[in-house]
C-alpha cells in the first residue's frame, strides 16, 4: 500500500513539474546581426538605469538603434508588464497600456557622409499612442514587420510610483578579507502613510551595480521592521566586488587618434581601429580616474557634424598574456556587450603575439569596458580576473523596492534610489 502511495505521489509530482510554465528568456537581446548600437536611455540622464515615473511626460525615455545598410525597415513595438523576476505578469495588455497595444516606429533617418551606410530609428516613450498605467518592470519589444513580424530587439526598463522614501549608506563589511575589495550597502524604507501588514511576504528588494541585472542581488526580504522603518541591515549579504575604474577609449572622431587609440585606417565601407594593447592590472596600484561605470555614449567630435554622421569601425582589442589561461575564456565586457558574454566579444589567444585579441564593430563614441574571465566548465566569473578589486572604486548602486500584497496580481515598484560610492564619505 505504501509503495502504491509513493508511486502515485512521484507521478503526481512529475506531472506537476511538467505542467509548470516555461521561464521566458527576458534578457536584453538583439536577434538581428544587422541591428547595432541599441540604446534605451533617459535623455536627461543618459548614464543611469532606465527608470521612469508612472506619470512621466512624453518621450521621457528614448530608444535608438541602427540597421546597417540603406534599406528602410518597417518596425513595430509593444511593451510587456513583468513582475520583479522579469517574467510577464498576469495583467492583460489593456490593463497596463493606455492607447494602442502595438504601434509602428515612424522616426527614421538615413546616415550621411559616412563610410558605413545605416538607417537610424528612434522612439520616444510614453507617447500619444501608447503609455503605461501601472508601475513595475517592463520589456520593450521591437518586431520586424518585413520578416513575418520577427522579434528583433528586447530591452528592459522600470516604471516607479514613488510612494515611499529610501535611505542608504555604505558600511564596512564584517568580512576582513573584503574590507579593501568590496562594497557593502544597508538601506531603510520609510512607509509612513502606507502600512504594510506583512513586509516579509509583501516586499522584495533588488540592488543593481552600475545598472546591471547579470549580478543583481535579490530578491531580498526585510531584515527587521521598526515602527515606520523597514531595515535591510544584513551582514555580508548586500556585498559587491568593487572592481576598478573601467578601461576606456575615445572614438569620437576618425580625423585623429583619441585616447588609447593606436591606429585608424579607412576602408571602402568602414574604418579599422586598433586600440593600444592592454595589460593585466589585477595586482597593479590603483590609478583613480572618473569613468562612466562601464557604459558608452555615441557622439561626433568633429565640428559641424551631427549624430547621423557618426560612422562605424571594426575595433581591435588586445590584451597581453604570456600563456592562455587554462580552462577559462576571456571576453570584452560592459554595456557595449549588453553586460553579457556575447560570442562576438569573445577573445582568441594569439600564440605568436602572446596576447588575446578580439574585433568588434562599434559606432563612433566614447566607451568604457573591462575584461571578463570566465570559467569554461561552470560559467562563473573570476572576481579578480585581469582587473582586480579596490574599495575606492566609484560605482553606482540602484535599489529597487517591489510591493505585492496578498491577493494582488502583479509587483508594483514603489521606490528607487541610486547612490554613488564616490560620495560614501
Amino acid at each position: 500500500m505504501n509503495l502504491k502511495i509513493n508511486l502515485f505521489t512521484a507521478i503526481t509530482c512529475l506531472l506537476f513539474v511538467g505542467s509548470l510554465p516555461a521561464q521566458e528568456n527576458t534578457n536584453e537581446q538583439v536577434f538581428d546581426a544587422d541591428i547595432r548600437t541599441v540604446q534605451l536611455r533617459l535623455p536627461s540622464a543618459q548614464l543611469v538605469a532606465p527608470i521612469v515615473d508612472v506619470k512621466a511626460a512624453h518621450h521621457t525615455l528614448i530608444l535608438q538603434f541602427d540597421h546597417l545598410g540603406d534599406a528602410i525597415k518597417d518596425y513595430s513595438y509593444t511593451i510587456v508588464h513583468c513582475n520583479s523576476d522579469w517574467q510577464p505578469s498576469d495583467l492583460d495588455d489593456n490593463q497596463y497600456i493606455d492607447g494602442f497595444t502595438e504601434d509602428r516606429i515612424t522616426q527614421v533617418d538615413n546616415s550621411f557622409n559616412t563610410l558605413a551606410a545605416y538607417t537610424h530609428y528612434a522612439l520616444g516613450l510614453p507617447n500619444s499612442n501608447m503609455r503605461w498605467t501601472k508601475s513595475g518592470n517592463y520589456l520593450l519589444k521591437i518586431f520586424d514587420n518585413d520578416d513575418d513580424k520577427r522579434l528583433v530587439v528586447l530591452r528592459r526598463f522600470m516604471v516607479v510610483e514613488p510612494q515611499w522614501r529610501l535611505e542608504a549608506q555604505f558600511v564596512k563589511t564584517a568580512i576582513v578579507s573584503k574590507l579593501n575589495t568590496h562594497h557593502e550597502i544597508d538601506f531603510t524604507i520609510y512607509q509612513k502613510d502606507n502600512k504594510i501588514s506583512n513586509p516579509q511576504n509583501d516586499l522584495k528588494a533588488f540592488v543593481l551595480q552600475n545598472g546591471r541585472w547579470d549580478n543583481a542581488i535579490g530578491p531580498l526580504k526585510p531584515y527587521i521592521t521598526r515602527g515606520e522603518q523597514i531595515l535591510y541591515d544584513y551582514q555580508d549579504k548586500i556585498v559587491f566586488p568593487a572592481g576598478k575604474e573601467f578601461r576606456f577609449f575615445d572614438l569620437r572622431t576618425f580625423d585623429y587618434r583619441g585616447e588609447y587609440v593606436k591606429i585608424i585606417s579607412s576602408l571602402d565601407d568602414y574604418y579599422e581601429v586598433t586600440l593600444q594593447t592592454d595589460k593585466d592590472r589585477s595586482n597593479k596600484p590603483v590609478v583613480f580616474r572618473n569613468d562612466i561605470n562601464g557604459r558608452y555614449f555615441i557622439e561626433n567630435g568633429n565640428a559641424n557634424q551631427g549624430i547621423l554622421e557618426c560612422d562605424y569601425a571594426s575595433v581591435l582589442f588586445s590584451l597581453e598574456q604570456n600563456q592562455p589561461l587554462p580552462d577559462h575564456d576571456v571576453y570584452v565586457f560592459g554595456e557595449l556587450s549588453d553586460w553579457q558574454l556575447k560570442p562576438e566579444f569573445k577573445m582568441q589567444y594569439n600564440e605568436e603575439a602572446k596576447m588575446y585579441t578580439c574585433e568588434a564593430f562599434l559606432k563612433q563614441g566614447y566607451y568604457n569596458y573591462e575584461y571578463a574571465v570566465v570559467n569554461r566548465s561552470n560559467g562563473e566569473l573570476d572576481e579578480d580576473g585581469f582587473e582586480g578589486n579596490w574599495y575606492e572604486t566609484g560605482n553606482q548602486y540602484t535599489i529597487l523596492i517591489y510591493f505585492r500584497p496578498f491577493g494582488a496580481r502583479f509587483d508594483r515598484l514603489m521606490a528607487t534610489l541610486t547612490i554613488d560610492s564616490r560620495n560614501r564619505r
